[in-house]
C-alpha cells in the first residue's frame, strides 16, 4: 500500500506549525507492538502458572516480572484467561515429530519425549490450568485445542503407522490407546505435584501401553538415585 502525507503550514497562536494529511485508506494506530514485551508477558505468565496456579495468576503479577506497566499488559490482554489462552498456544507438544521408521523405535522416542525438559514443564503448565476448565468454556476449548488434543493426535498417528506396517493387529482400538500416556503422564503431575521422571513413563509404556496393543510388556528400568520415579 502506498501511503502519502500532504502537509500544509496553518497559524496557531502566532506559530508556524505543519499539519499532516493522511490520504491512505487506513488510520494510523498509534507506535507499532514491541513483539519482544509480548514475549516477557507470555514467559512470565506461564512462568507464574507454574508457580502459583492459574486461580492465584493475576495481571499485575505478571507485569510486575515481565518489566512492563500494568497497562502495558491490559492493551494486549483484557483479562488474565486471554493472556493464558494465547500463552497456551506458544507452548509445542514434543511428541509430535517422533517418526522413527519402526514401533519400537517410536516406543523408545515416546518414553524420551515424555519425561523430557520441555514436556516436563508442558505438563506442569497443563496441571495449573486444570483446576479452572470447569468455570471456564474458553480456557477449556483452548486447553483441548491446543494441549490434549494435539498430544493425542500425534500418537494416534505413530500408532496408525505402525499398524499399516503390520506391527499391530487390526483390532487394536487405537483411539483408547493413543490417550493413554498423556492421560496418565498428566495425572501424575496433578497427584503429585511433580512431572514424572523416567522410569515412570517406562512403566506407562511398557507396563500399561504395550499390554493394550496387545504387546509383551517391557519392564522399566530401575529408578536412578535422586530422579522422581
Amino acid at each position: 500500500m502506498t501511503l502519502t502525507i500532504r502537509t500544509r503550514s496553518v497559524s496557531c497562536y502566532g506559530f508556524r506549525v505543519h499539519d499532516a494529511t493522511n490520504t491512505s485508506d487506513e488510520t494510523p494506530k498509534g507506535r507499532p507492538r514491541d513483539p519482544s514485551r509480548d514475549e516477557a508477558i507470555i514467559d512470565a505468565a506461564l512462568d507464574l502458572l507454574v508457580r502459583d496456579g492459574y486461580d492465584r495468576l493475576s495481571m499485575e503479577a505478571v507485569a510486575a516480572l515481565a518489566g512492563v506497566g500494568k497497562a502495558t499488559v491490559y492493551r494486549r490482554w483484557s483479562n488474565k484467561a486471554e493472556l493464558v489462552i494465547d500463552s497456551m498456544a506458544t507452548v509445542k507438544p514434543v511428541i509430535d515429530s517422533i517418526d522413527s521408521g519402526s514401533f519400537d523405535g517410536d516406543v523408545d522416542l515416546i518414553v524420551a519425549a515424555s519425561c523430557s525438559p520441555p514436556n516436563q514443564r508442558l505438563l506442569q503448565i497443563m496441571a495449573s490450568i486444570c483446576s479452572a476448565l470447569p468455570r471456564e468454556p474458553e480456557l477449556l476449548a483452548a486447553f483441548r485445542s491446543r494441549f490434549t488434543e494435539p498430544r493425542i493426535e500425534a500418537i494416534t498417528a505413530i500408532l496408525q503407522r505402525a499398524r499399516r506396517r503390520g506391527e499391530l493387529g487390526q483390532d487394536v482400538d487405537i483411539d483408547m490407546a493413543a490417550s493413554i500416556v498423556p492421560s496418565l503422564m498428566l495425572q501424575r503431575v496433578l497427584m503429585t505435584g511433580q512431572p514424572a521422571g523416567r522410569a515412570y513413563a517406562e512403566k506407562v509404556v511398557g507396563s500399561v501401553l504395550l499390554p493394550v496393543l496387545g504387546l509383551p510388556p517391557r519392564p522399566s528400568s530401575p529408578t536412578p538415585h535422586g530422579e522422581t520415579p
